[in-house]
């Protein structure tokens, strides 16, 4: 792997290409005294205590008490994966000592002492070295010893990693990395122009949503209100739209129970309050969805769900008269749920391979009136197929297998498809996979190659004049690393010649790695300028 890892982003003024891993440009600004800060290719930051594991992405080796003896005061360390390098260079904000592990027993560098110290992880012997730093703010090669096997560790009391950049604006990130993580990333356009975006997971308490808003077309963003759970009772899998003048939010309650939809007529400063059938509680049971668009087709409105029983999901869709009171359960009547969306034959397969469910749909309606959910077809194997099932009307849904596997570029991870009246195409941002990604490993939770489904380190906006021919159009966020690196669960709007989107987005940043793709530690914002002409 390349030591710098670059994306491509567009975004507000154009093209912007950053650094995730080493800033190259421009001075860089001093480090602040007592801190160490280091620079090289995933590289995390992790604490040096008993009981804690000791590699990222690994779950075999944790920390014995002995580590905790090595030093009167709590350390901090920087590591890679286990069988990587680790951290490259540091550099000192102040004058003071730095320790590394390695587990080579007689290293030989200048500037590096020997220390009478070692401790064990697992099978590993690791052996301390001291430096002494006495020019700070100058970048000091760490020893890479020739017959090196596991990561080194790179001890400080206080540690960041140099140079990390993430692509967009950011909105919201997690409170403490890899102790929760960003969910359920939506966004709307209100009347009066400002950007509303929301998740779940960017509090250290996490009830409920949070609500940020932009009053400069995305530039900045400031906290609207923050674990509304209380307010509004949705806890999870929630969309934001615009209907009728008003602000609704879509989703479910706590521990995946009842459809629940609550009004904000104040651009989301207050909500409504379901209490039961009457003021928002509208199916009850438990559901899975996530931030997929609501239509309006037909003098209806339309949002696909999925039940959630034992752990399998069925797709189905709901709608109410577009003029209805949305917060009545007696204004909204639901589809039967598809046969056979969780597959127990080889019926649902796709140039063949399984495809193991069919969710998080998206109701999209067409020129001539007809509406479809296509669905995200998930697969360890595939992530080139999406279901496309046909609403006939608003009680029934249907799909056969498998004609009604599509080709679908990025399908098995969740996308939103819109339609454009002025292109008259369908688009969509999708996680296509690069070649030969599926099935990269490491010496860790993906030791048997990480699988199609969660292959997210591509973001690519594409489109399709009839709902089944898809052309991947243009990349818009890629990074070489699939095991750190999530561009996912995209809602994104049309503005004008533009699109804008809010991002479910892992990435390494300066306190270290997240926990993996999967599990974001920012929600940020981009845009698409010009997104019809590129």
């Amino acid at each position: 792997m390349k030591n710098t890892i670059r994306f491509i982003l567009l975004f507000l003024a154009g093209s912007v290409v950053a650094s995730c891993s080493k800033d190259e440009g421009g001075a860089e600004p001093p480090v602040a005294a007592g801190t160490v800060e280091v620079r090289g290719t995933l590289v995390d930051i992790r604490s040096a205590t008993a009981g804690e594991k000791v590699f990222p992405q690994h779950d075999g080796y944790t920390f014995q008490t002995d580590v905790e003896e090595l030093f009167e005061t709590p350390y901090s360390y920087a590591v890679g994966l286990m069988e990587s390098r680790g951290a490259e260079a540091f550099r000192c904000g102040s004058a003071g000592t730095v320790y590394l592990a390695t587990d080579c027993a007689d290293m030989q560098a200048a500037g590096w002492t020997a220390q009478k110290r070692s401790f064990q992880v697992g099978e590993i012997d690791y052996y301390l070295y001291a430096y002494r730093c006495t020019t700070p703010n100058q970048w000091i090669d760490i020893p890479n010893p020739a017959d090196r096997k596991y990561s080194t560790m790179l001890f400080a009391q206080k540690l960041s990693v140099a140079g990390t950049s993430i692509p967009g604006t950011v909105i919201a990130q997690v409170p403490v990395l890899r102790q929760s993580a960003i969910n359920n990333a939506c966004m709307a356009i209100l009347p009066n122009g400002q950007y509303i975006a929301a998740c779940t997971g960017s509090t250290v308490g996490n009830q409920g949503v949070s609500l940020f808003v932009s009053s400069d077309r995305g530039r900045s963003w400031k906290v609207l209100s923050q674990d509304n759970l209380a307010v509004n009772g949705i806890a999870n899998y929630c969309n934001i739209f615009v209907h009728n003048g008003a602000l609704y939010m879509m989703g479910v309650g706590p521990s995946r129970q009842n459809v629940v939809i609550t009004r904000s007529d104040d651009n989301g400063r207050t909500w409504t309050n379901p209490q039961d059938e009457t003021n928002g509680i509208l199916m009850r049971g438990s559901f899975h969805s996530s931030s997929v668009p609501v239509v309006v087709s037909g003098g209806r409105i339309w949002r696909a769900m999925e039940t959630y029983d034992n752990d399998e999901k069925t797709a189905f869709v709901m709608s109410a008269p577009a003029d209805a009171n949305l917060l009545q359960a007696s204004s909204w009547t639901a589809t039967n749920t598809i046969p056979g969306t969780t597959p127990v034959s080889t019926d649902w397969e796709f140039d063949g391979k399984r495809v193991s469910e069919l969710i998080e749909g998206n109701v999209v309606a067409t020129p001539d009136g007809k509406l479809y959910n296509i669905l995200r077809a998930s697969s360890s194997y595939t992530s080139l197929a999406a279901g496309r099932a046909t609403i006939s009307d608003e009680k029934t849904l249907k799909i056969t297998a498998p004609d009604d596997l599509i080709r679908f570029p990025g399908g098995g991870k969740k996308f939103t498809i819109r339609y454009d009246e002025q292109s008259r195409r369908y688009w969509t941002i999708t996680n296509p996979a690069s070649n030969n990604v599926a099935g990269m490993s490491h010496n860790g939770i993906y030791a048997s190659g990480i699988t199609e489904n969660l292959v997210r380190n591509r973001l690519v906006l594409c489109y399709s004049t009839d709902l089944s021919t898809w052309i991947q159009y243009r990349e818009i966020i890629s990074d070489p690393d699939p095991f750190f690196h999530g561009f996912q669960y995209v809602d994104w709007m049309f503005d004008g010649e533009d699109i804008v989107a809010v991002c479910r987005m892992a990435c390494p940043e300066s306190r270290g790695l997240p926990v993996r793709q999967h599990d974001a530690n920012f929600m940020t914002f981009f845009r698409i300028e010009n997104f019809r002409t590129l």
